[in-house]
C-alpha cells in the first residue's frame, strides 16, 4: 500500500522514524511532516503566513518533507501538492509520544493530522504510545500497527471516519491483546501558572494533568490501564440528534 506518514512531534521526532522503519519494508512511505513540535494545536491551520516545505535527511538519506505549520496543513501540502498524484492508501499519523485517549482528541494534532486524511476521503489512523516511565517502546506500536493493517488492508472505512489508536508502553510480549474501544471522559486537572518576567511583566503557562472522568464501560482508558492496544473507532460528524430531539419538543 502506499501509506502518508505524518504527526505532531516534528519530523524529527523518535517515534515517526520507528513508525517508517517498520512500515516501509512492507509498503511505499511517504512522509510529510511538521519541522518542530506542534503538539496540542489540534486542526488549526495556517492561513496568514507562507507554508514552507523542505526536504528533510535522516541518517543520510531521504526521510521525507518538513512543512513549517501545523499538522493538517501537512496533509493538505502531501494530497494537493506533493503527492497528489500517488494513491494514497492509508494516512497514519504517529507514533506519538503521549495517550491521545478521551478529550485529548480535541486538542491532539496526532489525531488532527489522521482526521485532515479522513475529510480528503482516505482510511486514516492516529496511532499513539502511552507515556509513563523513562523507557519507551515506540517498538511495540511499529510492530503492532504493520501486523494490524494487514486485517484491514482492502478495507475501505465509511465516510468520515478513522481510528484512533493507544498502545500500552510495555514490550510487546506483555501487552495482552487488543480491544475495541469507546472514547473515554478522561479530562485534565487545568494549572495556570503565573510567572513574572525580567520587566515584571505578568506571564502564564498552561499546565495540568489527567484526572479520571466519568466512567465509560469498554473505554479506551480501560484498555489501557489493564494493558489492551485500545482500537476507538471515530466518526467526525458532530451532528447529535439527541438535543436535536430535546430541543424541538420545547
Amino acid at each position: 500500500m502506499n501509506i502518508l506518514i505524518s504527526n505532531d512531534d516534528g519530523i524529527y521526532a523518535e517515534g515517526i522514524k520507528v513508525l517508517v522503519d517498520h512500515l516501509q519494508d512492507a509498503h511505499t512511505t511517504y512522509v510529510v511532516a511538521p519541522l518542530e513540535e506542534q503538539s496540542g494545536t489540534g486542526h488549526g491551520i495556517t492561513l496568514h503566513q507562507p507554508l514552507r516545505v523542505k526536504e528533510v535527511y535522516r541518517d543520510g538519506q531521504f526521510f521525507g518533507h518538513s512543512v513549517s505549520g501545523k499538522p493538517a496543513d501537512t496533509i493538505k501540502v502531501a494530497l494537493a501538492h506533493l503527492y497528489d498524484e500517488k494513491k494514497i492508501d492509508f494516512v497514519i499519523s504517529g507514533i506519538n509520544r503521549g495517550a491521545n485517549l478521551g478529550t485529548d482528541l480535541f486538542y491532539s494534532g496526532t489525531f488532527a493530522a489522521a482526521s485532515e486524511g479522513t475529510f480528503w476521503k482516505k482510511n486514516a489512523i492516529a496511532l499513539s504510545l502511552i507515556v509513563d516511565g523513562d523507557d519507551l517502546y515506540f517498538e511495540s506500536a511499529g510492530e503492532f500497527i504493520v501486523e494490524y493493517l494487514k486485517t484491514i488492508e482492502g478495507l475501505n472505512f465509511p465516510l468520515g471516519t478513522l481510528l484512533n489508536i493507544n498502545v500500552p508502553n510495555l514490550p510487546m510480549e506483555e501487552i495482552k491483546g487488543i480491544k475495541y474501544t469507546k472514547q473515554s471522559n478522561r479530562k485534565f486537572q487545568e494549572k495556570l501558572i503565573e510567572r513574572k518576567d525580567s520587566q515584571g511583566n505578568k506571564y502564564f503557562w498552561l499546565g495540568g494533568h489527567p484526572v479520571k472522568g466519568d466512567h465509560i464501560e469498554n473505554s479506551d482508558l480501560d484498555a489501557i490501564e489493564n494493558g489492551y492496544i485500545s482500537i476507538t473507532p471515530v466518526k467526525l460528524n458532530l451532528y447529535d440528534n439527541e438535543l436535536e430531539i430535546l430541543l424541538t419538543k420545547k
